[in-house]
């Protein structure tokens, strides 16, 4: 496509200046640039378009070249026409780094699998039987597979009596859990499906007299971000965002904001949490603390460690935490500072926390070796 911009205004902007140049041409190289993106919304096949080695679970969630990804098989064979009709009998969707993949990564046996992000709940599948000599094919609601959730402890599942369990498996959110995991990745993927009402002209405004009004103060966890205004949204509590009534908006931190049940796709990055937490602490939010306000105020992606913690009667754990590292400051996840044990989502700061002493975890490394974890912090 081609863009015909009118710069004249700029021109008499900077003709006071002197001599400028101001025959220039942009040109775009667009079309050579493809969004790994919406190949992965449909589906790329695991040994041919991307290799094994390229799937990275170190960090128990999927992660291919910084897209938060799934990987299934799309070849559900004769058992295809019951799959079409309910998708969990079909084949599961892995999105953690589970005991089955591990033994697809020993054995070798990856070359029917498709890397996918899709987060709709529906999956590319085909087969065939018997009695069709034409291959049938359309699109399933795969379930997760429990090894994954059990790994991950996804909302407890792994801690849980088996109702609960059935509970989590039954009613999975794909989308619901890439957001939970989004620290790790720079950004969500696209829901197509999903259609969201527009904001109203005046939203801006509207939405910039009530922080202003509020101090710039969430009203769920009370911090206060007159300094990080960035970091403080309003929110439309049922979801429309055509619907500006006061009872209808509430300001919320990003973090509080995420959390919302129901809300739909919001993006808040580890960095961001880290700087709201940090706030926290400094104003006192943290004062009277237990697993309950842990939970509600930590990174989601540090729920299921949370969840075991709590279950195994371990002490509790501090938020908002940082070390002075020769003058720079190297914020915490989550920590037992008494311990000197920290968890870390982003593990760039890993070595030099390291190096003042501290005993440092991803928090899926803490949960696949829960034993010396406790140990470290009991």
């Amino acid at each position: 496509m081609k863009l015909t911009v009118d710069f004249s205004a700029l021109h008499r902007a900077v003709a006071p200046l002197g001599k400028v140049v101001t025959n220039f041409t942009i040109t775009s190289r667009s079309t050579e640039i493809e969004s790994i993106g919406s190949h992965l919304i449909k589906g790329l096949i695991l040994g041919k378009d991307i290799q094994l080695d390229e799937i990275d679970g170190s960090d128990g969630i999927l992660n291919y070249d910084g897209h938060q990804v799934m990987l299934y098989i799309p070849d559900q064979g004769e058992d295809i026409e019951a799959v079409l009709i309910d998708g969990k009998q079909g084949r599961r969707i892995h999105v953690a780094e589970c005991s089955t993949l591990e033994l697809m990564r020993n054995t070798g046996r990856f070359k029917r699998y498709d890397v996918i992000n899709r987060v709709d709940g529906l999956f590319p599948v085909f087969g065939s039987m018997h009695s069709y000599q034409e291959e049938i094919k359309g699109e399933a609601a795969l379930g997760v597979c429990k090894n994954c959730l059990k790994i991950l402890n996804y909302k407890g599942y792994a801690t849980q009596s088996y109702a609960v369990k059935e509970m989590v498996f039954n009613h999975f959110s794909f989308e619901q859990f890439f957001e939970v995991y989004s620290s790790y990745f720079k950004s969500l993927p696209t829901n197509s499906n999903k259609v969201s009402s527009s904001y109203t002209a005046d939203w801006p405004a509207i939405s910039s007299k009530l922080r202003s009004d509020l101090n710039y103060t969430c009203e769920q966890c009370g911090v206060c971000l007159v300094n990080d205004s960035k970091l403080l949204h309003t929110h439309h509590i049922n979801g429309n965002k055509a619907d500006n009534g006061s009872d209808n908006l509430r300001v919320l931190c990003a973090d509080c904001h995420k959390k919302q049940p129901h809300h739909g796709h919001i993006y808040v990055s580890n960095t961001d949490v880290l700087k709201i937490n940090q706030l926290r602490r400094e104003q006192h939010k943290f004062d009277v603390f237990d697993f309950n306000n842990l939970r509600e105020c930590a990174d989601t992606a540090l729920d299921g460690l949370l969840q075991k913690c709590q279950s195994m009667g371990l002490p509790g754990a501090e938020l908002g935490i940082g070390i002075n590292n020769n003058s720079n400051m190297v914020a915490i996840d989550l920590c037992w500072p008494r311990r000197k044990v920290a968890v870390l989502i982003n593990m760039d700061n890993a070595k030099v926390l390291r190096s003042h002493g501290w005993n440092v975890f991803t928090a899926f490394d803490a949960l696949n070796n829960f034993e010396t974890f406790q140990a470290k912090v009991r």
